[in-house]
């Protein structure tokens, strides 16, 4: 078995359910393991298997969503709608930007946005407020904020769930409903990231294949994803982010000496 797609599938399979950014992360061990062959099929790969991950872990979420669907009044007590509005403001600025954003992905740029949003990141879950009136389900209006902000981590380094928790922090959500709908809200995220990353390179022609490698990569993070989601996610519950925000400070700082 390749340990190259080993080791960037377990790398993925953290950093995704993990507010450190998955990209910084790829970028920072593929030069530290010198591995060269993270090709475009491999990173399409890495990021379906979290998305596996994630629809398997919200599977009851999401079968609650569907059946709401289908009934009159049903679809209200569900996510449904606060994902929607919160997935609208990416899904815009994904598709018109998407050119732009390849200008700054530069391994600098990337440290120190891990650096500044991870910090954020512990002081706006530090200084929060639960507030009452979210108890027992999130605001349309919430939920188009927290979309807002997720739409800047187009941006390498900013980490999408790192944002997305921070803005739910900030308006008020608990930790753990901060922490589960921000990762909710990757699953339609990162699945029209992938749709548009295969149009573009079905238009401009640049694969036509994906190899067995990219299979087994698939596999293996969803595997890694889904053995560490629960502990992660109660492990961010209970002692917070000092420990991920030290961590962003230091891989950030890393990037951007080496």
């Amino acid at each position: 078995m390749n340990f190259d797609i080993i080791s960037l599938s377990i790398i993925q399979g953290i950093s995704e359910i993990l507010p450190i950014s998955s990209s910084v992360n790829l970028h920072f061990f593929s030069k530290l393991l010198h591995i060269n062959n993270f090709t475009f099929a491999l990173k399409v790969a890495l990021h379906a298997g979290s998305l596996v991950t994630l629809l398997i872990y919200f599977y009851r979420e999401i079968c609650d969503i569907c059946r709401g669907l289908f009934e009159k009044k049903g679809v209200h007590e569900t996510y449904f709608m606060p994902l929607v509005l919160g997935t609208i403001p990416v899904v815009l600025v994904g598709y018109f930007s998407h050119d732009f954003v390849k200008e700054f992905d530069s391994p600098k740029i990337m440290g120190i946005l891990s650096i500044i949003f991870g910090i954020l990141l512990y002081v706006f879950d530090k200084f929060s407020y639960v507030s009452k009136a979210d108890r027992n389900g999130i605001s349309l209006a919430k939920a188009f904020f927290i979309g807002c902000c997720q739409a800047i981590a187009i941006f390498p380094g900013i980490s999408r769930l790192g944002i997305c928790i921070t803005a739910s922090r900030m308006l008020g959500l608990s930790r753990r409903k901060a922490i589960d709908f921000s990762l909710m809200l990757a699953i339609p995220s990162i699945f029209g990231s992938l749709v548009l990353e295969l149009f573009s390179c079905g238009k401009n022609s640049q694969c036509t294949s994906f190899p067995l490698n990219s299979v087994l990569g698939v596999v293996l993070t969803a595997l890694i994803g889904l053995i560490v989601i629960l502990p992660c996610v109660r492990l961010m519950e209970r002692k917070g982010f000092f420990a991920l925000m030290a961590y962003r400070i230091l891989i950030g700082v890393a990037i951007c000496v080496f």
